[in-house]
């Protein structure tokens, strides 16, 4: 999260594997420790608003999208603590605002 807020052109470099990144991201929503869940939720509050300035994050979120609004949902359906649904709520908003026409699709 901090690397992404500091420093979001790492997201540009050829060894990084976005797509990796984002499926921990995402395996991390469903962990049982409340700080984990909050650093992963706000990874993707920052993740998504720069789906269109940087390309591989925006082709990773098109691809996998739908496994983050699943398991967003998941979380806001019980699987989570309620004290984490503001969090979770974060990642929609995000979704709506910065990849609307794919979480129609989703």
């Amino acid at each position: 999260l901090q690397a992404l807020k500091r420093k979001p052109d790492l997201f540009l470099c050829s060894n990084l594997d976005v797509k990796a990144v984002f499926q921990c991201g995402v395996l991390s929503l469903k962990f049982p420790e409340a700080p984990t869940v909050k650093a992963s939720c706000g990874f993707f509050t920052e993740l998504l608003p720069r789906c269109g300035e940087i390309a591989p994050v925006g082709q990773v979120v098109h691809e996998n999208g739908k496994v983050l609004l699943q398991a967003v949902l998941e979380g806001v359906g019980g699987q989570a603590s309620r004290s984490l649904m503001d969090h979770f709520a974060e990642i929609l908003f995000a979704l709506n605002k910065h990849c609307f026409s794919y979480l129609s699709i989703w």
